[in-house]
């Protein structure tokens, strides 16, 4: 029997009935090196990240992690930081204008979890003879309040 691929003894393989089989004499094509990847290509459709990849993104976010931490320890959260005692503020606050200041006052609102922090500047409202002021308070060093003169 002849091939059109070469004489029938040169690359003829018997086969299981005894029917001449043609092996062929060309390799197959390569994969395609750009384009989709196919389970004939041999790659398994998923490529592994570089190793210069990998550092280039794990260290930058394993310096975050340890900033984040070492921020955390030595700044503690809210729950460890001084806060006035909104009432004892107030009542000083109401101190300081009825005894400094000579004032007809009557009550004085001020707002809630001001920090123990030197310089520490922030407005309370009193009411003096049927009028709503401001006056600025600002927290000293030694835990002591100034009270400035009401607008």
């Amino acid at each position: 029997m002849s091939s059109p691929h070469g004489s029938p003894g040169s690359s003829d393989t018997a086969g299981v009935s005894g029917a001449t089989l043609l092996a062929p004499r060309w390799k197959p094509a390569p994969p395609p090196q750009w384009g989709p990847t196919t389970a004939a290509s041999g790659s398994g459709g998923r490529r592994r990240p570089s190793a210069r990849l990998v550092v280039a993104v794990a260290v930058p976010v394993v310096l975050l992690i340890v900033v984040g931490t070492v921020l955390a320890v030595l700044r503690p959260g809210r729950s460890d930081r001084k806060v006035l005692d909104t009432a004892a503020l107030q009542r000083q606050v109401l101190t300081v204008l009825r005894n400094d200041y000579k004032l007809d006052a009557d009550g004085v609102a001020c707002p809630v979890d001001q920090p123990v922090i030197d310089g520490h500047r922030f407005t309370c409202t009193a009411e003096v003879a049927g009028t709503t002021v401001t006056t600025w308070v600002t927290v000293r060093g030694t835990g002591q309040l100034e009270v400035a003169r009401p607008r």
